[in-house]
Formats: C-alpha cells, sequence, structure tokens
C-alpha cells in the first residue's frame, strides 16, 4: 500500500509550452492544423535513414502536413553528434525553414530542437554550441545559458517510447570531447506531439521495448528524486503500471495498436513534469555511455538502472516499495529492505521479459571506458542530483564493474 507522505511544499511548479498532445492510430492528420496554426509554410522534416530510405512513412508525414513541408533531412546520427546538427541546419537555412517537424525517436527529435538552436543562435560551426550548452564544474558551479534569439516552433511526431518530445532540453554530443552536453531552454519545447500508433509498426521490437525502459528509468528516478512532487509521483505511479503491462503486450502482439497506444501515453506520463525534479545516476551515467561508446539510452537504462537503485536504496525511504507495487508487486508483509529488493527484481524482470540486454559487456563496453565514463558523468549535472551523493569517480566505476 503506497503511503502519502506529509511535508511542508511551496515553490513554482513550471509547465511547458506544449499546446496539443494528438494520440491514437491516425492521429497525424492533425499536422497540417498545427502547423497552419502557427504560420509555418515551409517545415524541415528531420528524420532517419532507415525511415526515410525503407519505408513510405516520411511520405505519410508528409502528406498529413499538406504542403507545408519544403525539405527532408534524413542523415541524423545516434546521440546527435555536433558535425551531424550543422548539417540539417545548413539544409534548413537553405531552405528557409520557419518549423521544425521531428519524426522518429530521440535521434530525430534531438537533432530538430538543436537545428531549431542553430538558427535561433546563428550556430554554424563546431565550438559555436559551447556559449549554449550547460556548464557544471562538481559539486556545485553552474550555468545554464538562455537561448538568446527566437527559435522557429517545433512540431514532434514520435516513434519510440523515449518521450523526448515533450522535454525542454537536448543532448548533443561533442565528438571531439565525447562528451553528451545539455542545452536546456522552454522555447525548445514542441507545439504539438503527435502518437499515432500506425506510425510505430516499423519500428524495431527491440528498439520500441528498449525506449519504453528508458520511460521505466525516468518514472523510477523521478520518484526516487530529492525534489520529488506529488504531481509528478501520481503521473509516475500510473506510468509504470501501463508500461509493465502494455510493453509486454506490444511483444506479444506487435500489432495491438491498443496497447502501443496505451505504451506511448505511458511514456508520455512519464516524462510530464519533469523540469520539476532531478533525476539522477541512471541517466547521468547513461548519457556519457551514450557519447563515448554509442549505447543506446533505451539499453544504459536497462543495464545501469537495476544496479543504481540498489545504489541509492538506503537513501529513498519507502520510496521503492512504491515502485513495486506499481509494477504488481504485493508488498504489504515485506520489510523496507525486502520490498527494495523486490523493485529491483521487479525491472530486472521486465528487461528479461522483453528480451534485452542488461550487462555492459552484452553492448561491447569495456574496463577500458570505465575512467572516461566515470570522470564525465561526475560533471553532469543530473548526477549531482542523486539521492545518494556521488563523491568520487570511483563509486561511479564501482557500479559500472557491478554492471559489467
Amino acid at each position: 500500500m503506497i503511503e502519502i507522505p506529509k511535508a511542508p511544499l511551496n515553490g513554482v511548479f513550471t509547465l511547458l509550452p506544449i499546446e496539443n498532445v494528438h494520440y491514437g492510430p491516425g492521429s497525424v492528420i492533425g499536422l497540417e492544423g498545427a502547423l497552419a496554426a502557427h504560420g509555418v509554410e515551409r517545415a524541415l522534416l528531420v528524420t532517419g535513414t532507415t525511415l526515410a530510405t525503407t519505408t513510405d512513412l516520411v511520405e505519410q508525414v508528409q502528406a498529413a502536413a499538406g504542403g507545408r513541408v519544403a525539405g527532408v533531412f534524413h542523415e541524423t546520427v545516434q546521440h546527435v553528434h555536433r558535425a551531424s546538427v550543422l548539417r540539417a541546419a545548413e539544409q534548413a537555412r537553405a531552405i528557409g525553414a520557419d518549423g521544425i517537424v521531428t519524426f522518429g525517436g530521440g535521434t530525430a527529435n534531438d537533432t530538430g530542437k538543436a537545428v531549431m538552436v542553430c538558427l535561433s543562435e546563428g550556430i554554424t560551426t563546431h565550438d559555436g554550441f559551447d556559449d549554449s550548452r550547460v556548464r557544471y564544474e562538481y559539486p556545485s558551479t553552474l550555468e545554464v545559458p538562455s537561448l538568446q534569439g527566437r527559435p522557429v516552433p517545433l512540431f514532434a511526431v514520435s516513434t519510440t517510447l523515449s518521450a523526448g518530445e515533450f522535454t525542454h532540453f537536448i543532448g548533443v554530443t561533442d565528438e571531439v570531447r565525447q562528451v553528451k552536453d545539455l542545452i536546456i531552454d522552454r522555447q525548445i519545447a514542441a507545439k504539438a506531439v503527435f502518437l499515432d500508433a500506425e506510425l510505430t509498426l516499423a519500428t524495431p521490437a527491440w528498439l520500441w521495448a528498449s525506449t519504453g525502459m528508458r520511460s521505466v528509468d525516468h518514472c523510477v528516478e523521478a520518484l526516487q528524486s530529492t525534489n520529488a512532487h506529488p504531481l509528478t509521483d501520481a503521473l509516475a505511479i500510473r506510468s509504470l503500471g501501463m508500461l509493465d503491462r502494455f510493453l509486454r503486450e506490444c511483444l506479444a502482439d506487435p500489432a495491438d495498436l491498443v496497447a502501443r497506444t496505451n505504451a506511448h501515453l505511458g511514456a508520455w506520463l512519464s516524462i510530464s513534469g519533469l523540469p520539476n525534479v532531478n533525476l539522477g545516476l541512471s541517466h547521468g551515467i547513461g548519457h556519457q555511455l551514450g557519447a563515448r561508446c554509442n549505447v543506446p539510452h533505451g539499453i544504459t537504462s536497462c543495464v545501469m538502472l537495476p544496479h543504481v537503485m540498489e545504489f541509492n536504496r538506503d537513501h529513498v525511504g519507502d520510496r521503492q516499495r512504491w515502485i513495486a507495487e506499481a509494477m504488481g508487486v504485493d508488498t504489504r508483509d515485506l520489510s523496507r529492505e525486502q520490498a527494495s529488493a523486490a523493485a529491483v527484481e521487479a525491472v530486472r524482470r521486465l528487461v528479461a521479459d522483453l528480451g534485452l540486454a542488461s550487462r555492459l559487456s552484452a553492448v561491447g563496453v569495456g574496463r577500458d571506458d570505465f575512467s572516461g565514463i566515470a570522470r564525465d558523468a561526475l560533471a553532469d549535472i543530473i548526477v549531482a542530483a542523486n539521492p545518494r551523493p556521488v563523491t568520487s569517480a570511483a563509486e561511479v566505476i564501482a557500479l559500472l564493474e557491478r554492471a559489467l
């Protein structure tokens, strides 16, 4: 049973300027109206090479846009390297883009957001991103620059479950430093998001499932946050229940559009309100596993989340009991320690049931990578907010060893 804590509350809850979320099969038909409402006539559509060259889905999205897409950029790169963003921004300038439509998962979405920043801030070179990136120096030096210009509007059509379409930040990888930097500004939030299950049928099963685990990670770290909030608690608990059920149903029947829509909505719930709570070490290590070792973010969550939960166990009170119960475990007769172990096991069982990787060694990460990952993770502001303070690279390396 989830017991509601009594705690003093005051503050400001930030809502992002997302105007509409269109969901369900066929919902992409609303794209033309959304573009027209913002006066967009020459959008750049940002997508992935696989979607653009092996399916007709890009053409379907263009048709739904009603002639308001002037060009397509599909040479996106996983983890959003600066060079790929610069190429997309060059195309956006060439067509006089007055809006961005992203179609795909996190890579397409973050690339599209980064193009918005390039257009807004006049970024044309690799080093030009430095003025906009978040700078953090352990333990407490933080600089979050605001955008100086006015970005063109963004419209996101999602084909995965990472839910980046609902955020106001971007992860962009500096290929030279092998570090994923954050850019944060409310102006880069989408104006409208489209969760059309029919457009997800071509998404590979491993990608759909692993990005779903990324949303599980959102829920777990939001619930364990040092500044957890009742609204995000409620959303995360409902999201965990939906994802735990519907990810399995999607695997059993990939054509089940009802299950896919529910999984999409669960992913949306997982990330709603997250501008107001801090995440933690699973996300922070995941950022650097992606930038340095090219591991997809969903897979980083599969591998690292259970170990981070164990690391944090004694610093999160009964909140891992909440996680266990949200994922269908009856914890009434369990001690706090037993309930925490049950929560970790529920996450591990979901990863296993989905047939996803659970070890670093299975995704090509070895001990030679550990020192760089640990160093860069300590420079990630998300790690600084972990509920159990992370005080040294050695602690991160120890976690990586357990995940190897």
